[in-house]
């Protein structure tokens, strides 16, 4: 386990998680608003297992599981990542859609936010948003993240929230 909140914690991804996030990542709604909007097929998904769990390999964080303690469910994704360019740590989330509206973004993200500080000793951590994403917009404001600027990545045009330690 990575961290714990009062009703999820954070682990790492594993070959169990395969059949739920190769669900999250085909379905539109829930990759709207994720890098490019893409979705991803069931290998693409299988990949990205070993793929991040090869990234905390290297840096020592990536995005973890999130699961509800109460019945052990695998809900999405939150963690961190160097953005594309290099030029910054992100801190990120995906949930899937039956646990949207809970309250859950928040929680796990804020708590995940204060680790990368505490834990993982990061002085900057930043978010990327669509600007029509108003829930995660809102979830971002409650991590105490500021917007700092409109950025591209992946073709498309987001907005940039930061937080220093």
């Amino acid at each position: 386990m990575i961290l714990e909140t009062e009703r999820l914690y954070l682990r790492p991804l594993n070959k169990d998680d395969l059949d739920t996030l190769a669900k999250m990542y085909s379905d539109i709604e829930v990759m709207r608003f994720i890098g490019d909007g893409r979705t991803f097929n069931r290998a693409q998904a299988e990949k990205s297992i070993y793929r991040w769990n090869e990234y905390e390999e290297q840096k020592g964080y990536c995005n973890w599981a999130v699961v509800r303690k109460d019945d052990k469910a695998y809900i999405g994704n939150c963690g961190f990542n160097r953005l594309p360019d290099d030029s910054d740590t992100e801190i990120s989330y995906l949930l899937d859609e039956p646990y949207w509206g809970k309250g859950y973004a928040s929680e796990i993200s804020k708590a995940a936010l204060d680790y990368g500080f505490e834990k993982l000793n990061f002085n900057r951590v930043v978010a990327l948003v669509y600007p029509q994403n108003r829930p995660s917009i809102r979830v971002i404001e409650k991590m105490g993240m500021k917007y700092e600027k409109e950025a591209e990545y992946w073709g498309v045009k987001l907005l940039m929230f930061a937080k220093e330690k």
